[in-house]
């Protein structure tokens, strides 16, 4: 937990943060006098922790290893975090290490790209301070950016904390307004996480179910799985009410799976005195052990520093053992979405000016096997993805559906129609006789009406190809903005081109179409199938409404409709087939060959390989930063692969 000066008190260290540190077994004291009570002491706090010695440091250099990798970059890392009540400037990874007796006190200091080595407790806080002004800025601002403590003494147990800025509602000074919603959710973004272990550090002397470092931990853990509560100042509660105290400890009042501890730190008053560690070791187990409320605590191992720091390493390990084959299969698949993600990024462009070249080949040659698997819709679709072939039998189906739907309409009209032309054009034909003029005035008109949605399909398949055509440019090339660009200035051009070819040959079908004319075997057996079906229908008495009619008004209507009925089956049959031909001819087959084509020419100027080969910004460094994740993952594994659990 971080030294730092607090944002209201910039002359010297508050009473909170005495406290924070002591939470930690003292990670930076004051240098102590050396006399044999000292020494007899820290002998009596190394003792606690060294019988863990063979399985805590393994687990805890594990996964700080992991964390000094960047791992938490890509994925949550097993953790403790502090909560406080008092405003920090940023996070702080505070690991320590236990040395043996006598070794000499070192520490270090991390953040960003630079690394401080100290050799002196007093510097700690100096060396904080100099590292939150370069992450935050001079003043009263806050970071998520990590700074790392590292301390090694004979001093402190093996444990690594994270201690979060504390809560505020008020800002202070410059700080900005909405300072308490910022520190919040830098809190809330450590917390929330399933493998952080929360400490809810809170003074006893308050009523605990009100603070809102408890509703905060509550919020990200509501069945208090993985939250402990950390009572300190007990010889600050008023008179009277030390059972409470007691009940919370025990877990009586505000119920944590984990339970409470609770601490006596040492105060300012002992820090400006220079009480050294060891003897306010020895104070607040004599305080706990005399107390005639607390004595009972400390019986159950629920009081002092020693025992906090005893409890929170194998609440720690616990905690790293039980996450460890969560971890190995994250890392697992985290490795397997980084390799897939570098895989559409390509490889490097070499250096070499033949190596370029060739790597230019490759890469159109690929672009060029992707388009001809589109055009033989032989192209691999993700899960619930449809080929493009697919969806343009899709759109050729939605054409053929439309034809039917026209004559159908067409037919309803056709008795009002051809009671118009009889009554205003017939010529001297008897009843009974087909109107060859009326027949084909009525044929042309209803043929010339599907002219314009046949251009309209054509347009929306073409687009449907661009679209397909255009996601492969950028699978391919998407890295290369200037090769993407060259193909897409192709491809508009070479669409262009087609669609207007496509659409003259369709239009000049539907001019043909003009021509009444069909096979006569083939019109024969058409108008055969038509009467039969209409005698079929007056025998069950089903025909439709104007076909009764007619058939009882006027021979000549119903004689009409029926050859108009024939001709309209092979109308739909010709056109039906021949417009979705003309577009997968010139839209798709031939596209796809101008396509391949026009990407081949690109070769020929060697001159300009430079320049399309040239790659975003962004793409180099996406590449550079998945290569970095892939190897602190890969290293990750390794280190995982060799740990036994």
């Amino acid at each position: 937990m971080s030294n730092t000066k607090t944002p209201v008190k910039n002359t010297r260290m508050s009473s909170w943060k005495v406290n924070q540190k002591e939470l930690t077994a003292a990670a930076y004291p004051p240098k102590p006098h050396k006399h044999p009570e000292d020494s007899q002491s820290m002998v009596s706090v190394n003792n606690l922790c060294r019988q863990y010695e063979e399985k805590v440091r393994p687990c805890i250099d594990l996964i700080d290893s992991l964390r000094a990798l960047g791992v938490e970059q890509d994925l949550a890392l097993p953790a403790i975090a502090c909560i406080l009540g008092i405003v920090t400037r940023c996070p702080l990874v505070l690991k320590l290490k236990q040395l043996g007796q006598g070794e000499e006190w070192r520490g270090k200091v991390t953040y960003k790209d630079t690394e401080v080595e100290i050799s002196d407790p007093t510097q700690v806080e100096g060396e904080i301070n100099k590292a939150q002004n370069f992450i935050a800025g001079k003043g009263l601002g806050i970071s998520d950016e990590l700074i790392s403590l590292d301390v090694s003494s004979p001093s402190v147990p093996d444990l690594t904390l994270i201690d979060l800025p504390g809560i505020t509602r008020v800002a202070v000074g410059n700080q900005p307004a909405d300072i308490g919603h910022q520190i919040k959710r830098l809190i809330k973004k450590y917390i929330q996480r399933q493998e952080t272990i929360n400490l809810v550090v809170v003074p006893s002397n308050v009523d605990i179910a009100t603070t809102e470092a408890l509703s905060m931990a509550k919020e990200v853990d509501p069945e208090g799985d993985r939250t402990i509560g950390i009572l300190t100042k007990p010889d600050l509660v008023d008179r009277g009410t030390e059972d409470k105290v007691v009940d919370v400890v025990r877990n009586l009042v505000y119920h944590l799976k984990k339970g409470y501890m609770v601490v006596k730190c040492r105060g300012q008053q002992d820090v400006q005195k220079q009480l050294n560690l060891a003897e306010a070791l020895k104070m607040e187990k004599v305080f706990f052990k005399e107390h005639p409320h607390f004595r009972v605590l400390l019986e159950d191992r629920k009081a002092t520093v020693p025992h906090l720091a005893e409890r929170l390493t194998a609440e720690l390990i616990s905690h790293i053992c039980k996450s460890l084959p969560l971890l190995e299969n994250q890392i697992k698949e985290s490795h397997q979405r980084a390799s897939e993600e570098l895989q559409k990024y390509g490889t490097d462009v070499p250096e070499d000016s033949n190596e370029r070249t060739f790597f230019l080949i490759d890469k159109i040659n690929a672009f060029n096997k992707d388009i001809t698997a589109l055009v033989q819709a032989q192209e691999t679709v993700p899960a619930g993805g449809s080929r493009l072939f697919t969806n343009m039998r899709n759109k050729f189906l939605d054409w053929n559906n439309y034809i039917d739907e026209h004559l159908k309409k067409s037919s309803v009209q056709l008795y009002s129609q051809i009671q118009v032309f009889e009554n205003q054009y017939r010529g001297r034909e008897l009843p009974g006789f087909v109107n060859y003029k009326t027949f084909e005035n009525i044929i042309r008109k209803q043929i010339k009406a599907l002219e314009e949605p046949a251009v309209v399909m054509l347009h929306e398949v073409t687009n449907m190809v661009r679209v397909a055509f255009t996601t492969v440019s950028f699978n391919n090339f998407g890295e290369f903005f200037n090769l993407h660009s060259a193909a897409k200035s192709k491809m508009e051009d070479i669409r262009l081109s087609q669609e207007k070819e496509a659409e003259k040959l369709i239009r000049l079908h539907f001019q043909m179409e003009q021509i009444v004319y069909c096979q006569d075997q083939v019109y024969k057996g058409a108008l055969k199938k038509v009467r039969e079906e209409d005698a079929e229908r007056e025998k069950n008495k089903v025909t439709l409404q104007f076909n009764s009619a007619s058939s009882q008004k006027d021979l000549s209507i119903t004689e009409m409709t029926q050859h108009l009925n024939a001709y309209y089956e092979e109308c739909r049959r010709s056109i039906g087939r021949q417009v979705p031909l003309i577009i997968q001819y010139f839209i798709l087959q031939r596209f796809g060959e101008e396509m391949e084509k026009a990407m081949l020419q690109l070769l020929q100027d060697k001159v300009n390989c430079n320049w399309l080969l040239a790659e975003r910004k962004d793409t180099t460094e996406k590449r550079k930063f998945l290569k970095r994740r892939l190897s602190r993952l890969d290293q990750a594994r390794h280190k995982l692969a060799k740990f036994s659990y």
